[in-house]
């Protein structure tokens, strides 16, 4: 069946390149939705880690008078800040970036409730910060996967 005078194209034809035209603007915008979750989480792991790196180094500075102290806070603070930096601007969604300066600060609070002092607020921001790792990674590798898709 021909549709009209206008060069011969079918309509079986334009159908099939309106259904095609449809299916990748339904995989771009699943692809776009994808990529909203992880900026969210992305931002949630950047946001406890900016605090926990001004905290830390705020720490140090008002710790001067015991060097050891100082140290542990520009040492934590230090490691928040390269973590940081490895998830926003290197868009990193490796482990370490975010778990080895929340592990130890865990340990770090964990040994410090041991001599009676017990800090409960650092040590729930870093768990949650442990456990925004996997879902991080795992709408980062779902956005990247749509993407790819996409893209062939």
């Amino acid at each position: 069946m021909r549709a009209g005078n206008d060069g011969g194209e079918s309509v079986s034809t334009i159908e099939q390149e309106a259904s095609d035209w449809r299916a990748e603007i339904a995989a771009r915008n699943r692809w776009r939705q994808l990529e909203a979750r992880e900026r969210k989480w992305t931002m949630a792991v950047f946001g406890l880690m900016g605090y926990s790196a001004f905290a830390n180094v705020l720490a140090g500075v008002m710790a001067l008078a015991s060097p050891r102290d100082a140290a542990i806070g520009f040492v934590l603070g230090a490691l928040y800040a390269v973590g940081v930096y490895r998830v926003w601007l290197k868009d990193d969604t490796r482990w370490w970036p975010v778990a080895l300066p929340a592990g130890l600060t865990i340990a770090f609070l964990a040994f410090v409730a041991l001599g009676g002092a017990y800090h409960p607020i650092p040590v729930v921001l870093n768990v949650v910060l442990l456990a925004l790792v996997p879902f991080r990674a795992k709408a980062a590798a779902k956005a990247n996967a749509a993407k790819h898709a996409t893209l062939s």
